[in-house]
């Protein structure tokens, strides 16, 4: 099965031959790869694992670097917790990271705490440089029956709240110094805008992705239109120049998130669920979003782990099936990455379901 043909033909609009099943087991391979639980079967690397579920294996290659520049930035780390330091003229701002259950690393401190901080924190964005890292021959990397995306920084306003400020403190500072945070995100913009015409000129005509785990819980349609929506037109402006294509990554509540993203010219989104994890079924994220945004998703992370009852599972399937048959724009995915308690033979289930 040609799986490049169907991501195209989803993207422009014409319902594939059947369904597209494409899972994001990054997270989850890694983690029972290193603690040596790969189920039988599963193959010994992610694209061996994809393709015994005769889907594509999906891979993010971020090319770039992030510095820091007249910042000294220190880093310390044990088996549980990571502390990053940055010593500016302003001051020392810390953030502290703790080993979370499925091995990803969840921040616990922010290094702004309040306004007295912000001195240091403009010092720590004025020094942003983002380098290229272009090494080796990237074709030769490529699983050629994969598809590969080009990971770009979080959008701006994501990447305040999710590294610098927080989003529960962090939100209250953005209204009580709202002009100082928002001319903090010029800079960022204006840096990040950079990496993203050098990063649209070496990759003419590829799927960019942006990690920014949106959450309608916290992004009201007032912060997206204030914050967001510019920075999207401007990031889809200048991928689309040399035939780019933006994607964004949400991780929370979408729906009404959704109409204003395709407004904004996202190309795709990533994340899609219904109950219990997000609040919008492919159908719901389409009706939402219009006709033009393809949508990823439709299977909540719940529904594959063993506690769940696999009638949600088998009812999920079923639903997002007929769903994709008929809609273009849809591609069939564990919204929003295969988590590390997923069962085996639940991927199996929706890969034969769709495959069939």
């Amino acid at each position: 099965m040609d799986f490049k043909r169907i991501l195209a033909d989803s993207i422009g609009g014409e319902a594939p031959a059947r369904p597209l099943f494409m899972p994001d087991l990054g997270l989850w391979f890694a983690w029972h790869s290193r603690r040596g639980t790969l189920p039988e079967g599963c193959g010994e690397t992610p694209a061996e694992a994809a393709a015994s579920l005769n889907c594509p294996a999906w891979t993010v290659r971020s090319p770039w670097r992030l510095e820091y520049e007249g910042v000294e930035v220190t880093r310390e780390k044990s088996a549980t917790e990571r502390v990053v330091r940055y010593r500016t003229r302003g001051g020392v701002l810390t953030e502290k990271w703790a080993l979370g259950p499925d091995g990803d690393w969840w921040q616990k401190e922010y290094p702004v705490k309040d306004e007295e901080d912000l001195d240091a924190a403009e010092e720590i964005v004025a020094g942003m440089r983002y380098r290229l890292e272009l090494s080796g021959t990237p074709e030769a990397a490529v699983d050629p029956g994969g598809i590969e995306a080009i990971g770009l920084p979080r959008t701006p306003y994501s990447d305040l709240l999710h590294t610098l400020l927080g989003w529960s403190d962090g939100l209250m500072l953005m209204m009580t110094e709202e002009e100082r945070l928002t001319a903090l995100l010029g800079v960022m913009e204006e840096k990040r805008n950079g990496l993203v015409r050098e990063l649209a000129s070496r990759f003419p005509s590829s799927l960019f992705w942006a990690p920014d785990n949106l959450d309608g819980q916290f992004v009201t349609p007032a912060a997206f239109a204030g914050h967001l929506r510019a920075s999207y037109l401007d990031t889809g402006g200048l991928l689309r120049r040399s035939g780019g294509r933006l994607w964004v990554h949400i991780g929370g509540m979408c729906r009404h998130l959704l109409g204003p993203m395709a407004d904004s010219g996202i190309d795709g989104v990533a994340g899609v669920a219904g109950p219990p994890q997000s609040d919008a079924s492919l159908a719901e994220a389409r009706q939402a979003s219009g006709p033009g945004m393809t949508l990823w998703g439709g299977i909540p992370q719940d529904y594959v782990m063993p506690m769940v009852d696999r009638s949600l599972l088998r009812e999920s399937i079923a639903a997002a099936r007929e769903f994709a048959q008929t809609d273009g724009r849809t591609i069939v995915g564990v919204a929003d990455h295969v988590p590390v308690d997923a069962e085996w033979d639940r991927l199996r289930e929706i890969a034969d379901a769709l495959n069939s």
